[in-house]
């Protein structure tokens, strides 16, 4: 027989009393009184059976954790000593309700109140109820706490894993560092790019004619070349060079385009394609120039050259070879011999402009602007490369770019420490006069090659154009 039964059994063949006190804790019940769930002595013994548990699974687990070679088994808490006057206090329940004077008091119910002795059956399914209860708190509380334990043991096998595969994390310090290198680049190379970008009605429309490209591999830029005095507000290109640039092979090409080459400009119809800067700017420019071969232009730059006598002098002078010998006495005064000759800025900026005594006519001047542009470079790479950022920056007077210094600074070491190479040619063309207008047309077939030839890196003039 079960021990229900038995509680239930012992139940029915209670005499009369014990029958009349059941069914006074039923009306107190209902009345709003509850009876204690265990007195301090229960209590004090549900305590020592629970830290008597706690300990025993401790050393479970001390045992799982550490090698079966050392594993020993945990000693057996000893039960506190009985406290003989309140096992004698603990033998009967009292049913309690609270004191009128204050809902924090309690008091005991004397006279009508129902005393249950703890042997009854009743007491003990009381005493067995609350010992359920506290088994089942104490097993959630257990699962609570493996489950943190294995979390953090989880963790620690995460972290020693890392140590023991040489994978440690720096974050806060590599955050830091990179906090500091763009802090470094706004406060040092900001004023650069400020000093060195188009003007914002130079950048209009510009964006939607450039195209992206994958940095370190190469890039088409066009530079252009204006001539006009401050007072003048539009102008034509005197110089129109594309550009491909090879940063990583250090590869500089430049193809000059004849100022007067004969192109069809959208609303304008046909002109010369110098036309496109006083029409549209630098996009225009750019548009025109894509038209005309094909090349997709990332960057653009729009050389001053009433601008170039400020870095030449701030250069300290260029060593130009010149390949013809110069004699503009009426237009720009100056007189040259051919050969290597230094120049100071003044001299530079009149060898940029002279197109006059010349048999090739434009088409020196435009070679001489390219011999007088690589002199340039080839000083500026003289320079130390904490100088480099002060030659940019003198560069203001007479460059404005869509390029950066996050750009222009690696492409200068690279080409300082692995040496250029330089390529030149001129789109092949032919002179024509059309309704009184002179116009170079260009020969589309051999421009079509040439592009071909520059657009694998190679030499244009090995083609003899």
């Amino acid at each position: 027989m079960s021990e229900y039964d038995e509680l239930r059994r012992g139940a029915y063949q209670a005499d009369g009393a014990r029958r009349a006190a059941l069914q006074e804790i039923e009306d107190l019940s209902r009345a709003g009184y509850a009876p204690d769930a265990v007195t301090k002595a229960e209590q004090q013994e549900a305590q020592d059976l629970a830290d008597e548990r706690a300990e025993e699974r401790a050393a479970r687990r001390r045992a799982q954790r550490r090698p079966a070679s050392e594993a020993r088994p945990a000693p057996r808490p000893q039960p506190a000593p009985r406290d003989d006057r309140a096992h004698d206090l603990a033998d009967h329940t009292v049913m309690r309700r609270p004191g009128p004077g204050s809902p924090d008091e309690t008091e005991e119910r004397l006279g009508g109140g129902a005393v249950i002795s703890r042997q009854s059956p009743l007491g003990a399914a009381l005493r067995r109820h609350a010992r359920v209860d506290r088994k089942r708190a104490s097993e959630r509380a257990d699962r609570r706490r493996f489950k943190r334990e294995q979390r953090r043991a989880e963790r620690e096998e995460r972290r020693y894993e890392r140590r023991a595969s040489g994978r440690r994390t720096h974050v806060p310090g590599l955050f830091i560092l990179a906090v500091l290198v763009v802090v470094a680049y706004v406060v040092i190379f900001g004023p650069i790019d400020h000093a060195i970008s188009l003007t914002s009605a130079e950048r209009k429309g510009l964006s939607s004619e450039l195209s992206w490209h994958v940095p370190a591999t190469p890039y088409y830029v066009l530079a252009l070349g204006s001539d006009a005095r401050e007072e003048e507000e539009i102008s034509r290109s005197d110089t129109m060079i594309l550009t491909r640039v090879d940063p990583l092979g250090g590869k500089i090409t430049m193809l000059s385009i004849p100022r007067d080459t004969k192109v069809q400009i959208e609303g304008y119809g046909t002109q010369k394609i110098n036309a496109a800067y006083a029409f549209g700017g630098v996009a225009g420019a750019v548009r025109a120039v894509h038209e005309l071969t094909g090349a997709p232009i990332s960057h653009a730059a729009l050389v001053r050259f009433d601008g170039i006598q400020n870095l030449v002098d701030y250069l300290g002078g260029v060593t130009v070879n010149v390949p013809v010998a110069v004699n503009d006495p009426s237009y720009t005064g100056l007189v040259l011999p051919a050969g290597p000759t230094e120049m100071d800025g003044q001299t530079a900026l009149l060898f940029s402009r002279a197109r006059h005594g010349f048999d090739l006519g434009d088409y020196q001047r435009q070679k001489d602007q390219r011999i007088l542009i690589e002199a340039i470079m080839d000083k500026i790479l003289t320079r130390s490369p904490m100088e480099l950022p002060g030659v940019v920056n003198n560069m203001g007077g007479m460059l404005g770019t869509t390029m950066r210094m996050y750009t222009i600074l690696p492409l200068m070491l690279r080409l300082k420490v692995g040496g250029a190479t330089i390529y030149q040619a001129t789109v092949p063309s032919t002179s024509a006069m059309e309704g009184g207008v002179s116009y170079e047309v260009t020969d589309t077939a051999a421009l079509a090659e040439m592009m071909n030839v520059i657009d694998a890196g190679g030499d244009p003039a090995s083609l003899g154009m």
